[in-house]
């Protein structure tokens, strides 16, 4: 990427201290090739980086700024409300370090980003603070990692990677809860950390030997609140699946289905009221994520 674009980028991205005013700015990429750096920053509310489709501007928070090549690093920092980012970075399977990492940050209320990497071997990482705020973030190729930090109330957060030897972490402490959380991967390792009420999490993994841990059954996890409902699906052979909460009320379904050999569910409940369905083996087909009664 040319010094050129990447200056382009800035000015379009960035407004003055004393013009807090502006809203509704709009950056546009349209990116091909390797080794790109990109630095965006936008404030004020209803921002939006997006891309071009048939030559006109593409639709809030749909048509995703195209990005082309490996070894891409790409900051977005939005400040303000109401801001939107739709990105899709197209990368190869080459085997090695990371080839692509994105950071985005978000600040204030109902911000959205969609966010997805096509190849292998990619990072991303997103920290958005405020309430009614959507992420979803996705990678297709294996050797990946999604590190999602989230601190709201009603927001919702959709992590996948379809891949192996892949790792998600969310974050979503000091929310205040009523969360949604939904990981995804097709093999590697899921770990949730959240407090609050009201919280749903839905976690599924394919393949063997893959591991999900939610909450405070390890060191150095946490979950902590009331009317919490959490669901685990895994197939495959040898998974593990651990749960630790403390509160009252909540609900706890975990379904290692797809085979009998090696499965490991662990958990661990201090409160009252609290309601735990698990099933294990060969003879328990993988249905859809149990919900609450």
């Amino acid at each position: 990427m040319s010094r050129k674009l990447y200056t382009i980028l800035m000015a379009a991205g960035m407004l003055t201290s004393g013009a807090s005013w502006a809203v509704d700015n709009s950056i546009y990429i349209d990116q091909s090739g390797s080794n790109a750096n990109i630095a965006i920053t936008q404030d004020g509310a209803g921002n939006t980086v997006k891309g071009i489709v048939n030559n006109a501007p593409g639709i809030r928070g749909q048509d995703a700024a195209t990005i082309t090549g490996d070894n891409t690093q790409l900051t977005v920092q939005q400040i303000g409300s109401g801001n939107a980012l739709s990105l899709g970075i197209n990368g190869s399977t080459l085997s090695g370090d990371r080839d692509t990492t994105v950071n985005y940050s978000a600040t204030a209320n109902n911000t959205s980003a969609l966010i997805k990497i096509d190849g292998a071997s990619n990072l991303i990482g997103v920290t958005q603070t405020g309430n009614t705020s959507s992420v979803d973030a996705r990678i297709v190729g294996g050797r990946s990692t999604i590190s999602i930090n989230t601190a709201g109330t009603s927001d919702s957060v959709t992590a996948g990677i379809s891949g192996n030897d892949s790792t998600i972490n969310i974050d979503a402490i000091n929310t205040g809860g009523s969360n949604t959380i939904t990981a995804q991967t097709d093999g590697g390792s899921i770990g949730i950390k959240l407090d609050g009420t009201g919280n749903t999490i839905n976690a599924q993994q394919t393949g063997s030997g893959n591991s999900i841990k939610i909450g405070g059954y390890t060191t150095n996890s946490y979950l902590a609140g009331n009317d919490n409902n959490i669901n685990i699906q895994q197939g495959g052979v040898g998974n593990l699946a651990s749960v630790g909460i403390t509160g009252s009320s909540n609900y706890v379904a975990v379904n290692q289905g797809s085979s009998s050999d090696g499965q490991e569910a662990k958990i661990k409940i201090s409160g009252s009221g609290n309601s735990v369905n698990v099933s294990q083996g060969a003879g328990v087909n993988l249905l859809a994520l149990p919900t609450r009664q």
